[in-house]
């Protein structure tokens, strides 16, 4: 949404300059002729080549995101592999717990996964809520594996 408003402003400002080349702002008239020589395809390219510019922007960070939460992922996914190997060796109600919390760790984890899946056949026009949606799917498995880690460490 962020990036949409981005783009119809950045437009407008540059029709607006472009309209402002053209005017000649009070030059003499030749100036005023010369300046008027800014065609409508001139103002249409000059728009394009913005838009063409923000998308490419939008692509980079679309994908540098990608890159950061599949490596947190990635992360989890050792930690929680480590996990296991310790909840192995509780025995009782203290086993039970641990797999437990670890089938919750890894449902979020895949949940994260899932999500990132979804970014990478999204449009620009929703990376914005897609993201936030991943953000939060990401604090929601840090705070579980905390929690996880701080009953692992009672028992």
């Amino acid at each position: 949404m962020k990036i949409v408003m981005f783009t119809r402003v950045f437009t407008a400002i540059m029709l607006l300059l472009a309209l402002g080349a053209s005017a000649g702002c009070g030059e003499k008239e030749q100036n005023q002729e010369k300046a008027a020589t800014v065609s409508k395809e001139d103002v249409k390219k000059e728009a394009k080549e913005a838009y063409d510019a923000t998308k490419a922007y939008t692509q980079e960070q679309m994908q540098a995101f990608r890159e950061q939460a599949e490596a947190t992922v990635d992360e989890y996914r050792e930690k929680i592999d480590q996990m296991q190997v310790k909840a192995e060796q509780l025995e009782g109600d203290a086993k039970t717990e641990a797999e437990r919390q670890l089938t919750e760790l890894r449902q979020k984890r895949d949940d994260v996964a899932e999500k990132l899946k979804e970014l990478g056949s999204s449009s620009e026009d929703a990376w914005g809520e897609i993201k936030s949606g991943i953000e939060a799917a990401m604090e929601d498995l840090g705070n579980a594996y905390n929690k996880a880690v701080a009953e692992f460490d009672k028992s």
